[in-house]
């Protein structure tokens, strides 16, 4: 297995197990019937000054500054046009939980452009950084 998807299993993998943990630890999202993890609730509680640890230690460059889009029914990407991540909500929604949706439903290291490979690496790759950097904030102060 090429290291590019050892990397995107560690990721998964990682992200499944953070999902687990916010659940039983009360970031539950309260408007649904089935236990689904809250990021955004998550998010709120790093602080903003999770963001600016992120982009002061330069692990989520590509992530931050060329955030990953989503796929709609019309099987055109949004948002057109990309504007960097600017908080720690737009961060770990749009951007952590983005990249984990994006891969996971088939939407990354498809074989587009020589481009696109780098990019979807870099974003897995940082998105998995910032998981982790949650992670032990999290285990810190909770």
């Amino acid at each position: 297995m090429p290291a590019l998807y050892r990397t995107a299993k560690a990721f998964a993998d990682d992200f499944g197990a953070m999902e687990y943990v916010l659940k039983r630890s009360g970031f539950i999202r309260m408007n649904k019937e089935v236990a689904i993890a809250d990021w955004d609730l998550f998010a709120q509680s790093l602080g903003t000054g999770f963001f600016e640890h992120v982009v002061g230690q330069g692990i989520a460059t590509t992530l931050i500054g060329d955030p990953p889009q989503r796929l709609l029914a019309n099987m055109k990407w949004s948002p057109r046009t990309k504007d960097p991540l600017t908080n720690v909500a737009q961060l770990i929604v749009n951007g952590v939980c983005r990249v984990r949706n994006n891969y996971f439903h088939g939407e990354k290291f498809t074989g587009g452009p020589d481009w696109q490979w780098e990019r979807d690496a870099a974003l897995v790759t940082e998105a998995h950084l910032v998981l982790k950097s949650a992670r032990v904030l999290r285990t810190k102060h909770y």
